[in-house]
């Protein structure tokens, strides 16, 4: 085969954003994956976003991605989450039809030039004097490349389970890959063992949803994407809420002895933060209930995904502890869930443009890196994608900082901190969270995502439209001024006298005043300036707060912008701690700030780390 600029090796959602992403920087792509119509298949739940998961998306729209345009051309149900809270916690939740979203996104590859999609199974990696050269199939067939994108997934020696009986697959019934995970091996890559899992489908037809509660889609929120203006139907799909009860909690305990997970069967770590139905029971025995969202799966099929049962039990006892469940009791299952086990690499093998440390040219992305999502999986891949497509073109990396975007709190979480069970991405994650909310991801982004090469004209055409539309709206707020004299435009809609002129921001900064009594005032629409509206009520409500979120963002800006040298030798360095020189030697951070964030580092050995390398910049 003639040589392709970036190797993808995998279709998942990681996958497809990494194509995308380097085919946009002009980059020759060739993606391998098993099975053709498994290209960004939703294997575990239908849905999209969701607090911090949704920022993601949103940021990944604002970089060119696809996630955000295909969630919002194949909705089922949309929601805005926490809009009881701040706007730094507030996030778009979409469920996605199944069927036709991999649908979109195959679709979206295949007319994308410069994409080649191909059906096999790689064996191993092809590398020289630390140099990756491409990568061997399984037939035999070599595919040479200047750079390699490892998207596998759940995939790497992957072993499904469900009760006492288990079968090697990367899902239910795709082929794993064992060549690949040895060929890591032989370079030199650590290998950890980490546990997913899915949980059981409900046909339709049997459920009786008049007994739940009923949980209608948001359609005035919007969709994720602005990149165009998404037509959102308003006869949205809703969910279904219903509870586990002592029946359900009895039902698991009674066979915990023949679950993968408790009966021993699975070496793997499975998600904190995502536990299975029989971790909740255990871990948490005092609570007399659990949530369980029924979410119908695609308009043109009758399969309810039960969201919140996620198990490795067997199947006979799947059914009889979701007959437990009120609205379920007739319930017929389609399919049992399962859990599945697969290798993933320590991500501080990783620098912060997702390229390897010990191979050049080689980039890891997705759930190989130790996360858990789609989301985290997409937005790993374009950062990758991009990073393959400049280093293939002899460029510099690009990376994202903790006060740029969600992305850049999560691949520095991986690469400095490392993972112990599978990664998934929260607003708590994120120190500079309400400077880097859901609204606000395109004006953070699509201005550098424009300099990368990643964002079309027509996208960054739109995005110039929407900010003129803020900042008219800003400007209008700002410089129109009430009271005084005007105090009878003021009681005219329900505001009480003022004695000195004040701008209408300032007077949006009460409480007691809304966004429609404002808008009377400055002469705009509401609803045609629902950009601009937006961004002003949350100047006006947390400008003291983002003002001084802002001054600690320079302060982490700066520590980022030191560098360390790739040959530093912390061993030298006896003013600082013999832990933080053992586990700073390890990682090798690449500047002052990860140097500082990495775990067992204490602000006394960063100062020490901080004086000597100004004492030996300034030498030189």
């Amino acid at each position: 085969m003639s040589m392709t600029d970036v190797l993808v090796i995998g279709g998942g959602h990681a996958g497809c954003e990494a194509a995308l992403a380097a085919a946009r920087l002009g980059a020759r792509v060739t993606l391998v994956t098993g099975r053709l119509d498994r290209i960004a298949y939703l294997p575990c739940n239908c849905s999209i976003g969701g607090p911090a998961k949704g920022h993601v998306v949103r940021e990944l729209d604002a970089l060119g991605g696809a996630m955000g345009i295909a969630a919002d051309a194949n909705l089922t149900h949309l929601r805005m989450l926490n809009t009881g809270k701040g706007p730094a916690v507030r996030a778009l939740r979409a469920q996605v039809d199944v069927e036709t979203y991999p649908a979109w996104i195959r679709a979206r590859l295949e007319s994308t030039d410069n994409i080649t999609l191909l059906e096999a199974m790689v064996e191993s990696l092809a590398v020289e004097s630390g140099q990756v050269l491409g990568a061997t199939l399984a037939d035999g067939t070599q595919i040479p490349a200047r750079t390699v994108i490892v998207t596998t997934g759940t995939f790497l020696r992957g072993l499904c389970h469900m009760g006492e009986e288990k079968w090697e697959a990367g899902r239910r019934d795709e082929q794993a890959a064992y060549g690949l995970s040895a060929s890591l091996s032989a370079l030199g890559f650590p290998l950890i063992r980490l546990k997913t899992g899915t949980t059981p489908r409900l046909d339709f037809d049997t459920l009786d949803l008049s007994v739940t509660e009923a949980q209608p889609s948001e359609t005035e929120h919007g969709g994720f994407s602005f990149q165009q203006n998404p037509q959102i139907p308003d006869n949205l799909m809703p969910a279904w809420l219903t509870y586990t009860n002592a029946e359900t909690h009895a039902v698991i305990r009674e066979n915990l002895h023949r679950s993968a997970m408790y009966g021993g069967q699975i070496e793997g770590t499975g998600p904190r933060y995502c536990p299975s139905i029989e971790d909740k029971v255990v871990r948490f025995a005092d609570k007399p209930q659990h949530q369980v969202f029924l979410e119908r799966e695609g308009w043109n099929t009758k399969s309810v995904y039960v969201q919140g049962m996620s198990t490795s039990l067997p199947a006979d006892v799947q059914l009889e502890f979701v007959r437990t469940l009120k609205g379920c009791e007739e319930a017929v299952m389609l399919k049992p869930g399962y859990a599945v086990e697969y290798d993933a690499v320590p991500p501080t093998e990783l620098t912060a443009a997702l390229m390897t440390k010990r191979v050049s040219g080689l980039f890891f992305a997705g759930q190989l890196n130790g996360t858990s999502g789609y989301e985290e999986a997409a937005g790993q891949g374009l950062m990758a994608g991009a990073n393959a497509a400049l280093y293939a073109q002899g460029r510099k990396p690009w990376t994202l900082s903790r006060a740029d975007a969600y992305l850049g709190v999560m691949i520095d979480d991986l690469i400095t901190r490392g993972v112990t069970d599978p990664y998934r991405l929260l607003t708590s994650r994120a120190e500079f969270r309400l400077t880097l909310r859901h609204d606000n991801a395109d004006l953070r982004l699509t201005e550098i995502g424009r300099a990368v090469g990643l964002v079309n004209d027509d996208h960054y055409e739109r995005f110039v439209e929407r900010k003129a539309r803020i900042s008219r709206v800003d400007e209008a707020l700002r410089t129109t001024f009430v009271g005084g004299a005007d105090n009878a435009r003021l009681a005219g809609i329900g505001v009480g006298p003022m004695g000195e002129k004040i701008s209408l921001l300032d007077l949006w900064r009460r409480p007691e005043v809304t966004e429609t009594q404002i808008a009377a005032l400055a002469g705009l629409d509401p609803n045609t300036e629902r950009d601009g509206m937006e961004q002003a009520f949350l100047s006006a409500r947390y400008e003291t707060y983002i003002r001084r979120e802002e001054s600690q963002v320079e302060a982490s800006r700066r520590a980022d912008h030191v560098p360390i040298p790739e040959d530093f030798d912390y061993a030298s360095l006896k003013a600082m701690a013999s832990e933080a020189r053992e586990k700073l030697g390890r990682l090798r951070p690449a500047t002052l700030g990860q140097a500082a964030r990495t775990p067992g580092v204490t602000p006394a050995d960063v100062s020490a780390l901080r004086l000597y390398l100004f004492q030996r910049e300034k030498q030189r």
